[in-house]
């Protein structure tokens, strides 16, 4: 016994909007993934921005440490000889 024509023009209709929705979920997928990995790729990049920023900071402070050290010396010596005055 066949089918009856309408049901089976249905059928193939509903098979064809299942396969143009699933089409259009992956389309939304790929570009969505593409995306994500837009996102974690410029992360990466600040990540490694902040990181050369702290390494600079770090050699700039460093470099400052003498004088900072000289600072406090002065400073030390100047408290102590207000002390030491009359």
């Amino acid at each position: 016994m066949a089918a009856p024509r309408p049901l089976v023009i249905l059928t193939l209709l509903a098979v064809f909007v299942a396969a143009v929705s699933v089409t259009i979920l992956a389309w939304i997928a790929i570009a969505t993934a593409n995306k994500a990995q837009d996102v974690a790729d410029k992360a990466d990049r600040l990540t490694n921005d902040a990181a050369a920023s702290i390494r600079r900071l770090d050699r700039t402070t460093r470099d400052l440490d003498p004088a900072v050290r000289s600072l406090r010396r002065a400073s030390d010596a100047l408290n102590d000889a207000a002390r030491a005055a009359p």
